[in-house]
């Protein structure tokens, strides 16, 4: 008995943990799409990058990305489109964090994210 009622419990703490990361890590479509975009265009640029957002809160997500050639870090707030204080053309929004971000905001394919460098 003390068995399974242990079993059972071990199962539900599991459960309830992947129920929690799940939720916490489940990127949305937006979040995806700026990974890939911002990934891809600073790649253009600047060589082989790697990308990796964090939630930060309910509405703020931030998009750090890493070219470890040329020793630059790129930081952005990612918010979904709708939260933008001007209309853009992708699903997302993003503002700058670093000066590493501000100065790739205006160059190459990044200058079409509409990257916000005044807010941060």
């Amino acid at each position: 008995m003390k068995k399974r009622v242990s079993i059972a419990l071990v199962a539900v703490a599991v459960v309830a943990a992947v129920g929690m990361s799940y939720d916490w890590d489940d990127k949305p479509d937006y979040i995806q799409s700026a990974e890939s975009r911002v990934g891809s265009y600073l790649t253009s640029d600047y060589g082989s990058v790697a990308c990796n957002s964090t939630r930060k809160s309910e509405e703020r997500w931030e998009l750090g990305c890493v070219n470890k050639t040329r020793g630059k870090t790129f930081q952005f707030a990612v918010y979904p489109s709708e939260k933008a204080p001007y209309g853009v053309s992708r699903s997302f929004y993003l503002e700058a964090i670093n000066d590493d971000a501000k100065q790739s905001a205006d160059q190459g394919l990044m200058r079409y994210l509409q990257i916000n460098t005044k807010s941060s």
